[in-house]
């Protein structure tokens, strides 16, 4: 029998909104499923901070999801590193100003905001840029040296560290590659807890497979999207998983790990979820998607195996020429 996994809801309302969100009825919801928030930190409000010293004394654990603001690039990468480190610093003042208390530093890793897409409409405009990076290799290294660095001074600061992570950094690991890192800015990390963003509603088809198939290398498993969330220039907001969906989700991701967190919180409560997650039935009937999940896994080794080419041109180009020598030989 399985029993409830820790559930983690991530909030990223700008402060006017909190207050209405976290009603005495929402509260008592959260406090009910032992819920913990991951709050994104879009300003250093006394609104903010009001109502994290709310929560905390309601008894849930809030985690500090650091965002940037959306000039600056809002999110983290190694991009802008230096931004979220001055950010980090304006948080703690804020921290101590308000004696605010928290469960962790969520750092969510993505390209810098509306800069570096490789799916987005301007991807043509971006594609030269991106080739460019590929050859940053010093630049890379001294960026990724300064993330790690602030990771190191979040946790001497007494803190655990969380990272969201878009799921392909599993295999650029597994590939030991740098391919997506370079590209993109981002880059797999030593956090005390890897969140994979396996938001099955951002996908046209096979949400489900690549759900499962991700789910085995998993600390922590994000599901969503049930609305919210900042909007890219020239894009549209991202379609709310319907409950029958999320419901399908939660229970193959029960399966794999204890740490569940869904995208988001407003989401849920616009959708009438919340309330039915107070008596999932955690052993509910599903059909796992063994068998497209499988095709998935065969596919991510065959871009495991191209991310380690990519990363490795020079051992390819040798033993290539090896072969070749060994061939004259003969």
């Amino acid at each position: 029998m399985k029993s409830q996994p820790c559930l983690t809801f991530f909030c990223e309302l700008p402060a006017e909104q909190l207050k209405e969100c976290f009603s005495a009825a929402t509260i008592h919801t959260l406090k009910e499923l032992h819920a913990n928030l991951s709050l994104g930190i879009k300003d250093f409000s006394n609104e903010r901070a009001a109502i994290v010293q709310q929560l905390t004394k309601a008894g849930i654990p809030v985690t500090a999801w650091i965002l940037l603001p959306e000039e600056k690039g809002y999110w983290t990468s190694l991009d802008t590193v230096a931004e979220t480190a001055t950010v980090y610093a304006q948080f703690k003042a804020w921290t101590v100003k308000h004696k605010l208390q928290w469960a962790a530093i969520g750092l969510d890793i993505e390209p810098r905001y509306n800069k570096i897409s490789l799916f987005g409409p301007n991807w043509i405009k971006t594609t030269p840029n991106i080739f460019l990076r590929m050859f940053q290799t010093g630049k890379y290294r001294r960026l990724e040296g300064d993330l790690r660095a602030l990771i190191n001074l979040i946790r001497n600061d007494g803190y655990a560290v969380e990272t969201y992570n878009f799921p392909f950094v599993v295999d650029e690991r597994i590939a030991d590659s740098n391919v997506f890192a370079k590209a993109m800015g981002i880059t797999a990390l030593n956090s005390d807890r890897e969140v994979l963003m396996l938001y099955s509603s951002g996908f046209d088809k096979n949400g489900d497979a690549i759900l499962w198939s991700y789910a085995h290398q998993a600390q922590g498993i994000g599901l969503g999207s049930t609305g919210g969330g900042v909007i890219l220039d020239d894009d549209q907001p991202m379609k709310a998983i319907r409950w029958l969906d999320l419901r399908r989700d939660l229970l193959i991701a029960s399966s794999f790990t204890e740490r569940i967190y869904i995208f988001s919180l407003e989401g849920c409560i616009a959708n009438q979820y919340l309330e039915k997650l107070v008596n999932f039935d955690w052993n509910g009937s599903v059909q796992m998607p063994e068998e497209n999940g499988q095709k998935i896994s065969l596919l991510r080794k065959g871009m495991q195996g191209l991310l380690w080419i990519l990363s490795h041109l020079a051992a390819v180009l040798l033993i290539l020429l090896g072969i070749r020598s060994l061939k004259k030989k003969k």
